[in-house]
């Protein structure tokens, strides 16, 4: 190879246009090493493998800025360690755009019955309440500091019994019972009820099946009825129920209290309905000794947990009428981490009120999260879930 090449040789070599080369000199990319008598661009041998650098990172999904950033990194990483961070980013946008291709079907298939924009945006509004919570179980079944699955903490909290009639509401996916098919009781009914273009069809087709594999004279059925249409409860009526599910489904209803109080009225006497609210207590506690211990202002997760304490001690004044006792049981769910971004983008979900402040603090509170995973090798983070417990 030549000591040096003009513009027109090393695009011929890198096969990218003379425009492509223009456009990398103009964004600091790829700068000639210098020019001929003519005035033209000379380039040399490390201008070829910058070249086909910026070519083979433009091809997996690197913006220009993104590159450039990436070449002017005084750290030099790997070109596994490139390659990894970047497929990780691309299954993320892959995972958001399938994401969004689910509620455009979801809406598409509403439309049939109402083509009215405010019932589409609830309908799509749901979906994605639903893909969120999806996704948290997913982190939070594959960074389990414990070990233990998530719904397998839940059924065993639950003390299922032979012979019981349970009542799912707001079923979804079907977590519960497909964790634990190989622990359901004799005799056991389940009947799920949820609306369809939802994950609960998938539910449905798991049910079809694996029917045959369930215990002698035990049954999971899928109802597709709405929770907000008074005909469901008079149907619900019809039968009276041992134990009464509403996980992860009280933050789609303006009026939670409601649903809760219908609820009541289909359990038998003795019988017991297990609901989730505000969510978790001890992560906030948490990251007020965190944000305390490392000069953070703790204001946030402070008035954040006083908050959400407030409305779940609300919502239980509110429907205590309703049963003899009412408990509340907290199931721990430590997450390890052992990424600094992931653990920031976390804090940013726990609280969105505080996102200016958050952005503010960004850089030194990753610096703390790269301390003590570089001391530890992980983060873990002290979590738990409150299900509340109601008894007729």
């Amino acid at each position: 190879m030549k000591e040096v090449m003009t513009s027109g040789e090393i695009a011929r070599k890198a096969g990218v246009s003379q425009k492509a080369l223009r456009i990398y000199d103009e964004k600091g990319l790829l700068r000639p090493v210098g020019y001929s008598e003519g005035n033209y661009k000379l380039y040399d041998k490390s201008s070829l493998m910058i070249l086909e650098k910026i070519i083979a990172l433009k091809h997996v999904g690197f913006s220009l800025e993104e590159i450039k950033s990436n070449l002017e990194d005084d750290s030099q990483e790997t070109i596994e360690e490139t390659l990894k961070k970047q497929l990780a980013l691309m299954e993320k946008k892959i995972y958001e755009m399938q994401k969004s291709a689910e509620c455009i079907k979801v809406a598409l298939a509403r439309l049939k019955e109402d083509p009215d924009w405010d019932n589409v945006a609830d309908v799509i509004r749901k979906m994605e309440m639903a893909q969120g919570q999806d996704e948290r179980r997913w982190y939070a079944a594959n960074h389990a500091a414990d070990g233990i699955e998530w719904y397998v903490k839940i059924f065993d909290s639950l003390d299922f019994n032979e012979g019981e009639d349970v009542l799912d509401l707001g079923c979804s996916y079907g977590l519960l019972w497909r964790e634990n098919w190989d622990r359901i009781p004799e005799k056991f009914v389940v009947d799920g009820i949820d609306i369809h273009d939802s994950w609960a069809d998938d539910l449905a087709d798991y049910l079809k099946e694996q029917k045959d594999t369930l215990p002698k004279g035990s049954d999971i059925k899928v109802i597709f009825e709405n929770l907000e249409e008074e005909q469901t409860w008079d149907n619900i009526y019809k039968k009276k129920y041992d134990r009464i599910i509403a996980h992860y489904l009280l933050s789609y209803f303006e009026e939670p209290g409601r649903i809760i109080d219908k609820a009541s009225k289909a359990l038998k006497d003795g019988g017991m309905l297990s609901y989730t609210y505000v969510g978790t207590s001890r992560e906030h506690d948490y990251w007020e000794r965190f944000f305390s211990e490392n000069g953070f202002d703790k204001s946030t997760p402070v008035k954040r947990r006083k908050e959400l304490t407030e409305r779940e001690d609300a919502l239980i004044a509110e429907i205590s009428g309703c049963f003899s006792k009412v408990e509340k049981v907290r199931l721990l769910a430590p997450i390890s981490y052992d990424d600094s971004e992931l653990l920031f983008e976390r804090v940013e979900r726990r609280y969105p009120g505080a996102s200016k402040y958050l952005a503010s603090v960004k850089d030194k509170m990753i610096e703390c999260f790269d301390r003590l995973i570089e001391k530890d090798g992980v983060i873990i983070v002290d979590s738990d879930t409150t299900f509340i417990h109601c008894f007729k």
